[in-house]
């Protein structure tokens, strides 16, 4: 199959404001959304980079695709809270259109450190962590870990995956053959976890890879022939990614 953009893409509807951006480099904003779920939402307009909204959806449909814990992403249409000020003071108003949108988790904390092992099924999930982070090119790594959930992991603030957020053809290339592993230690990471995410990106095909790439807006920053690009890196780390994981199982 070939990668396809939307001109009607799939999503969810914003319906009210629930809580502007008052810290953050991007200015992430909580929605309520017509399936009575809240998100945060990153539009084209952020205070940080066009090409954010598309990296972040990106690495969430990616991280779902092997099992990684990443926070559910979905497209969420802005039209209905048109000229809403996303932070105070800034005159930085809500415009028509899609945003990305990471369905919200509370109470949570946010993170740069991978503590709580032992909590819940932590030694599983961070191990999606250290799978999502080498093959996606992870940097400015950043998680929550849920207060209601007995301190589970989850990855969120992908904005500078790929290599950051103004990643084009060349810079992906330059970097296709780059390992990107987490420089904290792996010891006590679920064994067969690892081996599970190892298989998952052994049996992936390009094309699951270009369908998870497929449906973004059609207006967003981003090229079909960037996507194919990102595609074919991808494709290409899968195998020494999977190498890395089942060489950290002890």
């Amino acid at each position: 199959m070939s990668i396809s953009l939307a001109q009607i893409p799939v999503g969810v509807t914003a319906v009210m404001p629930l809580r502007a951006s008052m810290v953050g480099v991007s200015g992430a904003f909580l929605v309520l959304a017509d399936d009575d779920e809240r998100y945060w939402c990153k539009p084209l307009n952020n205070f940080d980079h066009p090409r954010v909204p598309v990296t972040e959806q990106i690495v969430a449909r990616l991280g779902a695709l092997i099992g990684a814990p990443v926070c559910e992403g979905r497209l969420v249409r802005l039209d209905e809270i048109v000229g809403w000020e996303f932070r105070p003071g800034s005159g930085r108003p809500v415009d028509a259109g899609w945003a990305h949108g990471s369905r919200a988790i509370d109470p949570v904390l946010e993170t740069r450190t991978l503590a709580h092992r032992t909590d819940d099924d932590n030694r599983s999930r961070q191990a999606g962590l250290y799978a999502l982070c080498d093959w996606l090119l992870g940097s400015d790594v950043q998680w929550l870990y849920a207060l209601d959930e007995d301190n589970a992991y989850y990855s969120h603030d992908h904005g500078y995956y790929l290599g950051g957020p103004g990643w084009n053809i060349e810079s992906l290339r330059a970097r296709a053959n780059e390992p990107a592993p987490l420089s904290i230690p792996s010891v006590g990471l679920d064994p067969d976890e690892l081996n599970r995410l190892a298989g998952a990106l052994e049996g992936m095909t390009r094309a699951m890879i270009e369908d998870a790439l497929s449906g973004l807006p059609a207006d967003w920053p981003v090229s079909v022939g960037e996507l194919e690009s990102l595609a074919v890196v991808l494709d290409g780390r899968r195998a020494p990614v999977a190498a890395r994981l089942r060489a950290m199982v002890t």
